[in-house]
Order: structure tokens, then sequence, then C-alpha cells
């Protein structure tokens, strides 16, 4: 069966070896490998981590554009573009070279294994819900039908810092010279 064209939102965050080059460079992948027209990457966002054990900061960010893909598909197009940048999962919220998680599908709730949409923990993490509303600011829960935003202002933004060379960059703005700097 064929989707409807929605919106899409991933978040993407790398803590490990080349961070920015890995959020970019990862970003340009998924919006390619999904054949997207027009993808934008939201500002980029230096972050403390949230639970694991101790390790550095990420750079977060978030990355939209218009497909029919299942969410499956998309799923399985981010783990491989995570692994082809050299994630490894040794331990939950430990230290990543590249992590891509599907956020958030206009009007989808999805419950699978492997597979749950809204992100179930998206209200509790300002790193991943701040990104994604500077890109769709008018995004709501398809569960609640409450906008997001009400919830950004129920969280904390301590350790939620904007990087100031960030802005929302269109995809083809970038040099796929990305790509390669950031790949293993």
């Amino acid at each position: 069966m064929v989707k409807p064209v929605r919106s899409v939102v991933f978040g993407l965050g790398s803590n490990l070896g080349h961070r920015l080059g890995s959020v970019l460079s990862g970003a340009s992948m998924m919006a390619r490998w999904a054949g997207a027209e027009e993808a934008i990457l939201s500002p980029l966002y230096e972050t403390v981590p949230v639970g694991g054990p101790p390790q550095g900061d990420f750079i977060n960010a978030a990355l939209t554009f218009k497909t029919n893909l299942s969410a499956g598909t998309l799923l399985t197009m981010a783990l491989a573009i995570e692994q082809r940048h050299g994630r490894v999962r040794v331990e939950r919220f430990g230290p990543r070279t590249l992590d891509i998680d599907v956020l958030w599908i206009e009007g989808e709730i999805i419950d699978q294994a492997g597979l749950q949409v809204p992100h179930p923990r998206l209200l509790e993490r300002a790193f991943a819900l701040r990104p994604m509303l500077d890109l769709v600011p008018t995004a709501v829960d398809p569960a609640t039908r409450l906008p997001y935003e009400a919830s950004m202002a129920l969280l904390s933004v301590c350790g939620l810092r904007k990087l100031d060379r960030s802005s929302r960059l269109r995809m083809h703005e970038l040099s796929p010279s990305f790509e390669a700097a950031a790949l293993p």
C-alpha cells in the first residue's frame, strides 16, 4: 500500500568523533536516500547527555522532509546510515558516532516492536523537541491533538545551547564532502 505524502521529522545526534560532520553527513544521506526533493535541517544545538554513563556533549539537530515512504522503511534507512557512520550499540544511552531517531510523522501513531512514533521520549527531551519545533512550530501530538509547543514550555532547557553558526539549512546547500568527511 502506498502511503500519502506527509511531513516526517528525524532527530540526529553525535558525541563521538567529528560530531558536526556526522550530523550533517547523516542528514544529507537520509534526505538523499529517501529521495526528498526538499529537506531542511534545523539549527544545531550542543547538549549535555541525558542518562547513560559519563560522556561528552552532543551535537543535535532535526531534519524534515516530505515522503510517502513507510515508517519502517525510514527506520531501516536510519539504522543503515548510523551503521555506515560506525555506530556500535554497546550500552543504552551510551556515546555514539551518530544517532538518528524517527521523532514524528504527520498524523501518524505507530506502536510496533522497535518503532514508536511519535518518539516515546519526545516530550521529555528538549534536545529533540526544540530542533523539531524550529522546523515544524505548529506540530501537534497525533494522539492528543495538543501542540508540542506547549510541552516545550514545560521542559528544562538547561544544557541546551544553540550554536552560533547554525541556521535552518536546506540540504542542497550542503556539500557532498560532509558525507565523506564524517565516514570512518
